[in-house]
């Protein structure tokens, strides 16, 4: 496979539990060597963490600034919307082995292919809207092995709350939640009319009292890149420094 520090490489990834073959993306820095260990950013919705977030290049111009630590990023892309909403969505029918593909396999194979610090205060996960609800899934799980995540706009109804609700391992997790102002009321990728406001709010109405580390932000805007790209830098500052 190609290790070409600057740049964004994918591979065709066979899984088991998935039952298919995917792509999986994945940036080296360009300041990558095999001598160091590196933190790991796991992206849901990567190929929007690239185009929209343009995330290699925040991360770029933070460590040429000397604030952040060495890291690698890999990212899981939708080849389509109807397999977004099967695999992110965590009422989705292929929800439960995405997130087992998450822990088992794509962790496994990230940590034999690239020198990685294999703690879960290392590792986060990222996502915006079902790519979010994805990430604190995963991270909800096996907060062990991966105890950081951040989700922008994630959809958020009474059973996804239910499963934090009945988690006993919160005390472990890192949590970077942000919803929009105007998402009251707006249109998904879908085609559908949806309120993300209301149910991330009372999901934030229940975190805020519990014993972990938990950051809330509402976000002047709506469910767009607009709105989630601006947090990025920080966000990376905040967990790779």
């Amino acid at each position: 496979m190609e290790k070409t520090p600057g740049k964004v490489h994918s591979i065709n990834f066979d899984s088991e539990i998935l039952n298919d073959t995917y792509e999986i993306q994945y940036y080296l820095p360009k300041n990558f060597s095999d001598l160091y260990k590196h933190h790991v950013i796991i992206t849901f919705d990567s190929q929007d963490f690239f185009k929209y977030g343009q995330i290699e290049r925040a991360y770029e111009k933070l460590y040429q600034e000397g604030t952040v630590e060495r890291a690698v990023i890999v990212g899981m892309p939708y080849p389509s919307v109807e397999w977004r909403e099967d695999h992110f969505n965590p009422n989705g029918d292929y929800h439960e082995d995405l997130v087992a593909f998450v822990s088992r396999e794509l962790i496994t194979w990230i940590d034999k292919t690239f020198p990685t610090l294999k703690v879960g205060t290392s590792r986060l996960l990222m996502g915006e809207s079902y790519a979010g609800s994805a990430a604190f899934s995963v991270a909800l799980q096996y907060p062990s092995t991966f105890s950081q995540a951040v989700a922008f706009s994630p959809y958020v109804d009474d059973a996804f709350i239910d499963k934090f609700k009945s988690q006993p391992g919160l005390i472990n997790l890192n949590l970077y939640h942000t919803i929009g102002l105007e998402e009251d009321d707006f249109t998904t990728i879908s085609g559908n009319r949806a309120d993300f406001l209301t149910p991330n709010r009372r999901l934030n109405e229940f975190l805020e009292y519990e014993p972990l580390e938990y950051q809330y932000h509402e976000l002047d805007g709506g469910h767009i890149w607009k709105t989630w790209k601006p947090e990025i830098k920080g966000i990376l500052k905040q967990y790779l420094s």
